[in-house]
Formats: structure tokens, C-alpha cells, sequence
């Protein structure tokens, strides 16, 4: 049985992961979570763990300064991923920390648990077959695979390189621009495609409709900025794109679970 740690700071997500998961179908068990790097770093002196999954935007340690951490004290443990991100920066420089798969928070909302699972099932025993191998040949297959993926991820439906690079064009530009209001009109416009072939194309490159899209952004910059700054309430709703703190506090609860300020004291006080 593969025992599993799952890190991420969002207790609701790690939750609902650990219990959506068919892990026991794919010969793993969970055995520890963690809401951040420092928890996982402890919990790891004191229990056998063969895979860690890890979310990368956390408070304390972020995923990468754990993976650090991880690969000089235990050179041995499996890694994976879980973050909102797609770009293939982020997943190599994930690769080179010796993560062996990488699960995208979109993966999940579309319900394809079980082969994730044993996408990651197979992973890790090829990285242990291939741990007889020299070690360049080794990266360079984990590397080729995981770029055939996101490639398949973002190639979808026989859609043109044109549009492809139209929509990951979008993507960027909403993310450098998420504490601004953001309309789908004007942002096809922006990449050159009409509001109604962009709508479709956005939902099926990206996985996600655009207005899911970018709500999920601005909730991942809200949590961030809650835990890493003391900044008003106000004033964290206005950098994450909210146009008033009444309407921010709403939609967080409803994507959380809880107001913004009674997140910061659970997750600030979880860890400390």
C-alpha cells in the first residue's frame, strides 16, 4: 500500500481531495495531511510516507520550498503535484525538484479522479524501474511525458495552433489582469476571436468556462493575500477584483465556506 501525506493550506479543498479520491482502488492509502510546508516537514519526522502530494501557493513554505526541503531529506519519496496552474514553467521547474506527476485543481472539477490516480499509480512504478536507468535518460522520458500532457491539455478538439495560442494568450492576460474587472467580450476581443467562438474554445482548452475560470483566480489571489498580508479586508477585495468588500465577503464564503476574515484566523492560527 502506498501511504500518502496531502499538503495544501485550503482545508476545504484538501479535504474534499482526500475524500473524493478512489485511492484504495490504486493501492494508496492517506495517512497524514498538512495545511502547509512547516506541518508536512513535521509530520514527516515522525511517520513513513512513500508519495507526497503538494499544493504550490502556500503560506509559511510555498510547495517548491517544500519539495526542497524534501528532496535533500528524503531523496527516496515520490512527489506530486496539485496546483491551479498549467503552464509548463511551473511543471518543469516542479520536474526538477523530482516531482514524478503533476494533478491540476481543474483535472478535479471535471471528475477524472480515478485517472489521475492511476496516471500517478503508474508513474511512480516506472520511476522505480527507471531508477536502474542512467539518470539523464530517466529525466528526460519523465519530462517528455509530462509535456505530452499538457500539451494534450491544451490541444484540444482539433482546435489551430492559432487558436490555442489565442486562448493561453487569454489565460495570461486575465491573470496579470485579475484585480481589474474582466469581461469575456472584451477579452475575446483582446486575443482576436468573436465573444462567441472564444466562449466555446475557452471552456474547451482551458477545461473551465471563463467566468469559473476567472472566479477561481480571484479566490486563489484573495487566499493569498488574507495569509500573507495584514491588509484590510477592503482592500484585498479590490486586489483580487471584487468591486466592493459586501460582494467579496459573499462570493468567498460561498467558494469557502467562510468570510475572509474568519479564514485568516483558522488558516493563521492552523499554521502557526
Amino acid at each position: 500500500m502506498i501511504k500518502v501525506l496531502v499538503v495544501d493550506d485550503d482545508h476545504l479543498v484538501r479535504r474534499g481531495f482526500i475524500s473524493m479520491m478512489p485511492w484504495s482502488l490504486h493501492g494508496m492509502e492517506v495517512v497524514g495531511e498538512a495545511s502547509n510546508g512547516l506541518k508536512a516537514l513535521e509530520f514527516l519526522q515522525e511517520h513513513s510516507i512513500d508519495l507526497l502530494i503538494v499544493d504550490l501557493l502556500m503560506p509559511m513554505m510555498s510547495g517548491m520550498e517544500l519539495m526542497r526541503e524534501v528532496r535533500k531529506l528524503y531523496p527516496s519519496l515520490h512527489i506530486v503535484v496539485l496546483t491551479f496552474h498549467q503552464e509548463f514553467e511551473y511543471i518543469q521547474e516542479s520536474l526538477r525538484l523530482g516531482a514524478v506527476d503533476y494533478i491540476t485543481k481543474l483535472e478535479l472539477e471535471n471528475e477524472q479522479m480515478d485517472s489521475v490516480l492511476e496516471r500517478i499509480s503508474q508513474r511512480i512504478l516506472e520511476k522505480t524501474r527507471d531508477q536502474t536507468k542512467p539518470a539523464d535518460e530517466t529525466s528526460q522520458s519523465i519530462t517528455d511525458g509530462v509535456r505530452d500532457q499538457t500539451q494534450m491539455s491544451l490541444h484540444h478538439n482539433g482546435y489551430s495552433e492559432e487558436v490555442r495560442n489565442a486562448v493561453i494568450k487569454a489565460m495570461e492576460y486575465i491573470k496579470s489582469e485579475i484585480h481589474h474587472d474582466l469581461h469575456l467580450p472584451a477579452v475575446a476581443a483582446k486575443v482576436g476571436i468573436s465573444r462567441s467562438y472564444f466562449s466555446r474554445c475557452f471552456k474547451d482548452i482551458a477545461g473551465t468556462n471563463f467566468n469559473d475560470y476567472v472566479r477561481g483566480l480571484r479566490i486563489e489571489k484573495a487566499k493569498q493575500l488574507l495569509m500573507q498580508s495584514n491588509r484590510s479586508i477592503r482592500w484585498i477585495a479590490s486586489e483580487s477584483g471584487y468591486p466592493n468588500e459586501k460582494y467579496f465577503c459573499r462570493i468567498f464564503r460561498e467558494a469557502t465556506g467562510f468570510l475572509p476574515s474568519h479564514y485568516r484566523k483558522i488558516e493563521g492560527r492552523s499554521s502557526k
